[in-house]
């Protein structure tokens, strides 16, 4: 129980954070340089090649995990300019970390 309050509390925060950082500040200010698409996609590449230094993945999943993260990006970063509002990218941000953990836990 303790690790899956730990994990709620560590998915949110970091979330948060991730989301407040990427799609918070750099993504509105890239817009007006590159576009929305264009930031949309730069924002998502390097969210995705932030989490491409997972050491706990072999190289086959990795690759996966990239593609993932690219399309977790994509789908937030576009959610958040079309909403305007950084909740919606968090909670989804936060949901995927967490299901991440449980499915970790779960293999321990």
């Amino acid at each position: 129980v303790a690790a899956v309050v730990w994990g709620l509390i560590f998915s949110a925060a970091n979330g948060f954070m991730e989301e407040l950082w990427l799609r918070g500040i750099f993504l509105k200010r890239f817009a007006p340089l590159i576009g929305v698409n264009g930031a949309v996609w730069v924002t998502s590449i390097i969210f995705a090649s932030m989490h491409s230094f997972a050491f706990y993945f072999d190289p086959f999943a990795l690759a996966f995990f990239f593609v993932n993260t690219l399309a977790l990006g994509l789908g937030c970063g576009y959610l958040m300019m079309k909403s305007d509002n950084l909740w919606g990218a968090t909670i989804i941000h936060a949901a995927s970390d967490f299901f991440l953990f449980v499915a970790a836990l779960a293999s321990v």
